[in-house]
């Protein structure tokens, strides 16, 4: 589960995805979703996933100490959703008008003692019906402001950009990802509108599988590349993933489980 949820207390470390140009949408979209119900790895993590009766997905939880958990209303809108690592737990709360989302608070908090930690309030621009800039703003006002950028191509998150307010660019942090042209296997969980900059959110709005990771960090002095790569069943769903990271002779593997 730490490969899915690690770094909910920092903002953009999961959210993103980059460019590419030879995305193409899925060749065939079956007449009924399939929906994810158990992702396992090489090391013997389980992450379980249910859902509503409307198929929304209600909890994300891994056998690890991790998880997320979400829920919504009639019109299909994300109206919160709670990630909790090892070491911290968020709620994010969206209210939207007239169905269209615009202003959210995430609030922090250490899970050893339940002690509240930071306050962030969010604001949203929406455009052709996406959500493409998200600002964050801390309450106490003891740390700088940030927008985050987000793109699309053909049903795809294709980039986010992580930019403080007013602070120099070499600050900036970015991740981004490129796509096939099968099934993300997270397909069936994907929200009206993404505004969940946090956990496992991002995995959920993009309609192809993922087949690269690059991700920026500079404050941490981090960068991350990652392929992948999938068996596929006949309705072009991954039933088995095998992650690498650049450099590295070994992979994590990981396998899906579905219903329909």
């Amino acid at each position: 589960m730490k490969r899915f949820i690690s770094g909910a207390a920092c903002i953009i470390l999961l959210a993103a995805c980059s460019k590419s140009n030879t995305v193409k949408p899925p060749e065939e979209t079956p007449d009924v979703l399939k929906y994810l119900t158990k992702v396992t790895d090489d090391d013997g993590g389980i992450t379980e996933l249910t859902y509503n009766a409307q198929n929304h997905l209600v909890s994300f939880i891994g056998d690890d100490n991790e998880g997320m958990r979400t829920s919504y209303g009639n019109d299909g809108n994300l109206l919160m959703s709670e990630v909790w690592t090892e070491d911290v737990l968020s709620r994010l709360y969206i209210d939207y008008v007239n169905g269209i989302p615009k202003t959210g608070v995430e609030r922090y908090f250490l899970r050893a003692d339940n002690s509240h930690t930071d306050t962030y309030n969010l604001e949203y621009t929406v455009e052709n019906n996406q959500v493409v800039k998200i600002r964050m703003h801390d309450s106490a006002r003891l740390k700088p402001s940030f927008d985050v950028f987000i793109r699309y191509e053909k049903g795809n998150i294709t980039s986010a950009l992580q930019v403080p307010v007013g602070e120099m660019t070499d600050t900036i942090t970015y991740v981004g990802w490129t796509y096939g042209t099968k099934r993300n296997p997270y397909s069936a969980l994907k929200s009206k509108y993404y505004v969940s900059p946090t956990g496992a959110g991002v995995l959920f709005q993009s309609a192809n599988e993922p087949l690269t990771l690059h991700s920026r960090i500079p404050v941490v002095n981090a960068t991350v590349r990652e392929k992948f790569v999938y068996q596929y069943d006949k309705e072009g769903y991954p039933i088995r993933e095998a992650r690498v990271d650049e450099g590295a002779t070994d992979s994590i593997i990981i396998h899906y489980e579905y219903r329909r």
